[in-house]
């Protein structure tokens, strides 16, 4: 593997159609970083025809930590606008939201992972087998009662609280069967507890695809006189079914295309840096970006670590320090 500054996997991310192209370059790049790396194991699966416009893509993760040497058992995962849903059928993971030092919690076995404007690192042992759920902004509401906005932050929120026994079911399925048969399982899962649609759906998808293309930068106002709808009729849209409002969800696209401009051009200056973020003033992106991430961007591109960072559908392997960045 070459010694780059970065390396970047596909892995704990979503597949859609608006952002194909992209996902294209991720799958090659990850095809190219599994022959190295023959304990893990990652693999994208499509949900069926009638999940698709709430769901991105099915995970089956396989990693057994005993034998994996090349990446750390600790990840960090940055928020990047959308939920996932997770069953483990080996060993559990820890989290918490202070840092790799701190001490840490025990996931249970089927989880949602709520919307983040904060980073969560996570830990690894043992032999982690798990069925990763990557959920459209919008698309748990169409599954779980819930208010999203209520769910910012919550790392590990139990589905035994919605689906009881049926959840406990599941799993002794999903650890029995074969790959193709536990895609097969969730399918039927989901769509036998499929919610009607809300009618809301046009307004929200459209505002996102917008933030999407033009990497969060979108004059909101505009756009909402173009939908013919209120600003606070779209925020309350935004909360009760993504979680964030369209002007949080804007700012962490933003962020996120910032990693994607570091990985380009590691030694782009940390003003050209905000600037291709939509910022016009370092010091407030630099504050905005350590919120999300919990590292400076300065910090980011000068330290030696071997701690991946988990955000969009792409991880940051830092394998040594670079030099100083332009100013």
């Amino acid at each position: 593997m070459k010694a780059a500054v970065y390396h970047m996997v596909m892995l704990l991310s979503g597949i859609d159609t608006a952002i194909s192209f992209a996902c294209l370059q991720l799958s090659l790049i990850f095809h190219q970083f599994k022959t190295y790396i023959t304990t893990m194991k990652a693999d994208l699966y499509a949900p069926s025809s009638a999940l698709k416009p709430f769901i991105d893509n099915y995970m089956l993760v396989d990693i057994n930590w005993q034998e994996m040497t090349t990446i750390s058992p600790v990840w960090r995962l940055v928020p990047f606008g959308q939920v996932s849903m997770l069953f483990l059928f080996g060993d559990s993971h820890e989290y918490n939201m202070k840092g790799p030092d701190e001490p840490m919690l025990t996931t249970s076995q089927a989880f949602v992972v709520g919307q983040l404007t904060q980073p969560i690192w996570l830990k690894f042992k043992g032999h982690t087998r798990l069925l990763k759920v990557q959920f459209k902004p919008s698309g748990l509401k169409q599954l779980l009662p819930l208010n999203m906005h209520e769910c910012i932050n919550v790392a590990s929120i139990d589905l035994g609280a919605f689906w009881g026994r049926d959840v406990h079911n599941l799993l002794e399925q999903l650890y029995e069967s074969s790959d193709g048969e536990k895609i097969s399982l969730l399918n039927a899962f989901f769509e036998h507890r499929l919610k009607p649609d809300n009618g809301q759906a046009p307004y929200i998808e459209y505002t996102l695809k917008q933030l999407q293309l033009n990497n969060g930068r979108v004059n909101l106002g505009k756009l909402e006189e173009k939908l013919g709808i209120s600003n606070r009729h779209l925020e309350r849209l935004f909360k009760n079914n993504v979680g964030l409002s369209p002007k949080e969800i804007s700012k962490i696209i933003r962020l996120n295309y910032a990693f994607h401009c570091i990985e380009k051009d590691p030694k782009m200056s940390l003003t050209e840096l905000a600037y291709e973020s939509g910022y016009y003033d370092q010091a407030h992106f630099s504050k905005d970006f350590k919120t999300i991430t919990g590292v400076s961007p300065s910090k980011l591109v000068t330290r030696k670590s071997n701690e991946l960072f988990v955000t969009h559908g792409k991880c940051f392997v830092k394998q040594a320090p670079l030099t100083s960045t332009k100013n």
